[in-house]
Parts: C-alpha cells; structure tokens; sequence
C-alpha cells in the first residue's frame, strides 16, 4: 500500500495463489478525496508519532515494515519503522482507511501493472502433448521476464503448471492430474529470440510448450487452472510491487478428447513418472495398497535396501502381507528374501480392456509366451509349470527385450516380467 500524500492510493498485489475470484498480479491505483482523503492524511501524521514504535516485540523475519515522510522543523525526514511494533492505540486510525482502500483498488482501481496468464488449448500430438499458455499484460507499463524454458521448476526460482481446478480439499480422482510447463521445450521458441517475453500494455503472447501429464487423464471437459512462479521487471518503481511474483491463471473450460495413457509407449512414460512419484511411499506391512500394481518387495538389512527380482499384484485395498516373503532377491544368485518387507509400485498390473474379459490392455501383461512378441520393455525371467500348479524359474535365463521384439523360443516355456 503507498499514498503519495496527495491523492494517489495504490495497492500492489503480488500473490494471489491462495484468492478464490481475483486472478494474476499488479499494482492497482485509486485517486482518493474528501474523507478518504483525509483519513490517509490522517494514519501518515500518526505513523510520524514519537511513540508509534512503543509496541512489540518484533517476533517475525523478516519483520514487516512501513516507511513514511515526516515533516520535522520544517524538514522532510524519511522514517520507516516494524508494524508489528505499532501500538495497538492506533491500530483504527492507521489500518481502517487504507485496507478498505486497498480491497478497492484491488477490485476497481485502475490498472497500473496487471499481468495474467490462461490455457488456451491442449493438444495431443505424436505422443505428446501441446499446452498453448497465454500471458496477458492488461495494464498500462511494460513487463518482461525470461521464457519458462529457462525455470527450474520450483516455487522460489521460477514455475509453470496447468491442472483442473479444485476446491482446497475436495479434489476429485478425475481432476488429479496436470502438466508441469516449467523446462520443457517450446515450439515456438523462435517467436522469443532473446529467451525473453516483453509484453507492453494491452500486449499477449502465446507460448506453446509440449509436455506430458504427471497422472492419468480421463477424457472429458476440464475447468483449467494452474500456477506460476517467475521473476519478473516491469516499468517503474516505489509501489511496493515485489519483483518475484506468484498467482493463478484466469481458468479455461478445455476439452480432452482422449484418455492418458492411450497407447503403449505412453504407458511407458506415464509409468516411469509414477514410479518416480512413488518411489518415496513405500507400503509397510500391514497398511493398505492405494492403487492396483505390480509391486516391488524391499526388505532392510542393516538400514540397507534389498530388493525383490520379481513383482507381485496387489489391488487397491488389499492389506501389505505382515509375513516373511519367499522371493528371490535382485542378484538372481538364488538367495531368498527372509523377513517381512516393504512394497514399492514398479508398473501397472495386468488390466482388462473391459470388466471379466480375457484380453488385456497392450502394455500392461506380466508374462509372455515363449516365440512372442514382447509387450512390454524390461527385463524378463523364464519359468516352467509344475506339475503342482506352481512355477520353477530358471535364474540363469533372464533377458532383456524392447516392447515389439520377439521373446527367445523355448517349448514349454514362458516369461515373467521383472521390470526396468
């Protein structure tokens, strides 16, 4: 909030990540008179009190603070001073006009600074996706910033990400998906030469950035929001404007035509980034699986992870086996795991493409036949049936084939998949 002590109100918005219907960032300004006016004039005289820092004790960091231009023998004295450290005598004659002042400019005030971005669309294309984003400066000074493909992804140095929106706490299922945007490849990069986007007032442009989603996508219409974190300049000064700024987009009803993942191959990416994403949610003995999948056994030996060479299914529900587990380990020396053990997601478990079909969505098998084409890339282990309906594997022969190659032709044989 700054007066500039004759009739200038101006708020300036720089995180609006946590507001339900204003979007974007700015500074925003009013032209204040009659009481206004005189209630501003007012909480500036007061914050030249002598005894206007009497309060306390400070117990932020960093504090937050408040500069004003005293009058003093004639003098213009520049003073600044903590506002947690102001009397609670004044709180009413400092804080009233301007809060109300700034809900008002933050609503109707004109536009000095105003910078905001949106979806345009979302596109599929060779196995990826095109996000069109689009940042809309709608105030009268320039602003630029470096193109997202220079941000690392995080919330201090610089983000990007579209998702659906949803209410803080009542995400659905469908909704839990989005598109990280931050250092990834725009296509039309040479649109920005300078790696740089400079928007002048009433400027916008559009980037189109490719991706992939972090999570499966159900196709349908979607009310698209997101978040961005960037390090911005604009035109001018002394507004109180930070220069990182955080904020939603204005959202977008798109329209998915497609389920995620729809295709082998985008059932691999979908499933390295899954288990990535799980890779630090272990299930323990005893808790309860959140998801289908075919799970990875890990069991400690002196704070030393030992892991399981094969996979086991588990369902959504099912309770984490409490017992001691009969697998070999992952050196395929025949050793056994022999005590009760954790579970990691490692891929999808076989899934039917309808309810009690037979035939399984391409992609997601756990075994294969000997002479067949492989369905899925990783590495696989031979077994036999027993004559007790159970399987003897032979760890000597473990091979490692793409999804398309033909699995090695062996009567009487077939293939286990163990994973990457």
């Amino acid at each position: 909030m700054t007066f500039d002590g004759e009739s200038k109100f101006y708020f300036a918005k720089g995180d609006t990540i946590n507001e339900e219907s204003q979007t974007g960032i700015g500074v925003f300004v009013l032209t204040v008179q009659n009481t206004d006016l005189q209630e501003l004039t007012t909480a500036a005289k007061t914050l030249c009190e002598t005894d206007i820092q009497g309060g306390g004790p400070e117990t932020y960091d960093p504090p937050a603070t408040y500069r004003v231009a005293c009058l003093e023998d004639g003098k213009v004295v520049n003073r600044r001073g903590s506002i947690r450290k102001i009397p609670e005598k004044f709180n009413r004659e400092i804080f009233d006009a301007p809060f109300r002042l700034s809900e008002e400019a933050w609503k109707h005030g004109a536009k000095l600074i105003k910078l905001d971005f949106t979806t345009e669309s979302v596109e599929h294309k060779n196995g990826s996706y095109i996000i069109s984003v689009r940042f809309i400066n709608s105030g009268n000074r320039w602003i630029r910033f470096k193109t997202p493909d220079h941000w690392p992804g995080d919330s201090r140095s610089g983000g990007l990400a579209v998702a659906p929106f949803s209410e803080f706490g009542k995400m659905q299922a469908r909704d839990d998906w989005g598109f990280n945007l931050a250092g990834r490849k725009i296509l039309n990069k040479n649109e920005f030469p300078d790696g740089e986007i400079l928007l002048n007032p009433g400027d916008s442009r559009t980037l189109k950035i490719e991706s992939i989603p972090d999570n499966k996508i159900q196709k349908g219409e979607y009310d698209l929001s997101g978040v961005a974190y960037l390090n911005i300049q604009y035109d001018g000064y002394g507004w109180g404007l930070s220069t990182h700024v955080d904020f939603c987009p204005i959202k977008t009803r798109i329209s998915i035509d497609r389920d995620y993942p729809a295709t082998p191959q985008e059932r691999e990416q979908w499933e390295a980034q899954h288990r990535q994403d799980m890779s630090w949610q272990p299930v323990k003995p005893g808790e309860t699986f959140a998801e289908d999948g075919l799970y990875r056994a890990v069991q400690k030996s002196s704070g030393m992870p030992i892991h399981s060479l094969q996979l086991r299914p588990f369902k959504a529900g099912d309770a984490a086996p409490t017992d001691t587990m009969k697998m070999f380990t992952e050196s395929a020396s025949g050793a056994e795991l022999n005590r009760p053990v954790q579970w990691l997601w490692a891929g999808s478990a076989p899934t039917p493409v309808k309810p009690w079909s037979p035939d399984l969505i391409e992609g997601t098998e756990h075994t294969c036949d000997s002479g067949a084409v492989c369905p899925r890339s990783g590495r696989w282990l031979a077994r036999t049936a027993t004559r007790d309906w159970q399987y003897s594997y032979d760890l000597a022969r473990i091979v490692t084939r793409s999804r398309g190659e033909r699995m090695p032709a062996d009567d009487g044989t077939t293939w286990e998949w163990l994973g990457l």
